[in-house]
């Protein structure tokens, strides 16, 4: 006896009939999901560490030159986020937090690297009513996204969680509520401070070959 094919009249792959654990997350997937799920937590995975490494950098360099791949930094880890799955923690506990006076040491170093550090921005820029505009910093968005990221790094790098599902959901959540917004505001300053009206003079001159 002959299976009923599907509506479009052919049948499912045979590969879409079985479920298969994503090694990552332990949950249960299509094959094809499951590692579409393990390429994006991969990918960000491996961008988080280099932004890590970024950020802790010390060396000097030229100011325009490092805004420009601030803002490289920060678009790659928004666009890698946004593939990040929607998972559940496996455990209640959260990742061991990164203390203030290791922040401070990061922003300070930020703010040495760096030719402007305050601008202005919005809170919630869909209020019914003009928002008032207040004073951001980009030394504190890019140690703010750099504290956030550094736990999960850490965890996988040193092998202290059990389940890799609960770095993916602290780096999903915490984009969504903290370190996005800051990822937001960052790149709209930087992008100003490479090429807007105010821009770093720094720049260095265009090479043409």
């Amino acid at each position: 006896m002959s299976k009923t094919p599907c509506a479009c009249g052919l049948r499912p792959p045979k590969s879409l009939a079985i479920r298969s654990r994503s090694p990552s997350v332990g949950v249960w997937f299509l094959p094809r999901q499951a590692t579409a799920m393990d390429d994006a937590i991969s990918a960000f995975s491996a961008k988080a560490r280099q932004y890590c490494a970024f950020v802790e950098d010390t060396r000097a360099t030229n100011s325009w030159i490092f805004a420009q791949a601030c803002l490289t930094e920060a678009l790659g880890l928004y666009h890698l986020a946004l593939r990040l799955p929607e998972v559940a923690p496996a455990r209640g506990d959260l990742l061991e937090g990164i203390n203030h006076e290791d922040w401070t040491v990061v922003r300070e170093n930020l703010a040495r690297r760096i030719s402007r550090d305050l601008y202005w921005m919005v809170f919630e820029p869909l209020v019914s009513e003009p928002p008032e505009p207040v004073v951001g910093s980009l030394t504190d968005d890019l140690a703010d996204i750099w504290r956030d990221l550094k736990p999960g790094v850490e965890a996988i790098g040193s092998g202290t969680t059990d389940s890799i599902r609960d770095v993916v959901w602290h780096w999903r959540s915490s984009f969504e509520s903290h370190w996005g917004n800051h990822a937001v505001s960052a790149i709209g300053a930087l992008h100003a401070l490479c090429f807007g009206a105010f821009a770093d003079t720094s720049r260095p001159p265009l090479t043409i070959e």
